[in-house]
């Protein structure tokens, strides 16, 4: 196909694929919020190239991403912003039922960001509960987070190693190493919260996670990671199908 994404469609194209030829659509969903030195809507950037990825291997249209999610603790960084809670579950569970209206069994929710999971979790099942559509929803950090550790000796972190390497493989003309200063990376620790959180780099155990700028490396890691989505989103289709789920 010439293009995944449906809104490239006239209605009549639209029409003519789905359900009959295409069935799935995967719904990239982030947030814009501080991200060290890679840009602030990492966290739409990533999940959206993934989605592109994807949709080729598993033959899936892709609907308009939602670009705007839930940021808390780095929204007084500039450049970072939020919607309610509520007006997010609302927003979202919208879309997915309006993506089940359109005749799409299965919806997949690409997800590059932390702070919505839950939500995005309570309105996967809602969507099911009222449509009867499958839904998966990705979290590609948690995902490849054994890939992570074993490709880099250690573990993720926000605007870490991990989110650097991946925007690095996508776009490495947004990455600016020249802006990172020590000062960024902070350790998240149980038993304490602070608003704003003291670094735009989020750090999950000490010592790692911190960002590393080899741009060789990134392209590596981010053809295996993306490859780790696939396969497992592949595994769901299948068990999908040989159980006549849905």
């Amino acid at each position: 196909m010439k293009t995944r994404y449906f809104s490239n469609l006239t209605w009549q194209e639209f029409g003519e694929i789905v359900p009959k030829k295409i069935s799935t659509v995967i719904l990239p969903v982030g947030t814009i919020e501080a991200h060290g030195v890679i840009p602030l809507g990492t966290d739409n950037l990533i999940p959206q190239d993934i989605a592109e990825y994807t949709a080729e291997k598993i033959n899936a249209l892709i609907a308009p991403p939602v670009n705007y999610g839930i940021t808390s603790s780095l929204l007084p960084y500039p450049g970072s912003m939020t919607l309610e809670k509520d007006t997010y579950k609302e927003m979202i569970l919208e879309i997915m039922l309006e993506l089940a209206r359109n005749k799409f069994r299965t919806i997949i929710v690409m997800n590059g960001h932390g702070g919505q999971i839950d939500e995005l979790k309570d309105v996967a099942i809602e969507t099911f509960k009222k449509t009867g559509a499958r839904v998966i929803v990705v979290d590609w950090w948690i995902l490849t987070y054994e890939w992570t550790k074993q490709f880099y000796g250690q573990m993720g972190g926000h605007a870490g190693i991990d989110e650097t390497a991946a925007v690095m493989a996508i776009s490495p003309e947004l990455v600016k190493p020249e802006r990172y200063s020590e000062s960024m990376p902070r350790e998240y620790k149980r038993g304490i919260q602070s608003y704003p959180f003291p670094g735009p780099v989020i750090l999950y155990k000490e010592g790692e996670g911190m960002p590393l700028f080899d741009a060789d490396k990134a392209r590596k890691f981010y053809i295996k990671a993306r490859d780790i989505v696939v396969g497992e989103i592949k595994s769901v289709l299948k068990s999908y199908k040989e159980l006549h789920i849905g």
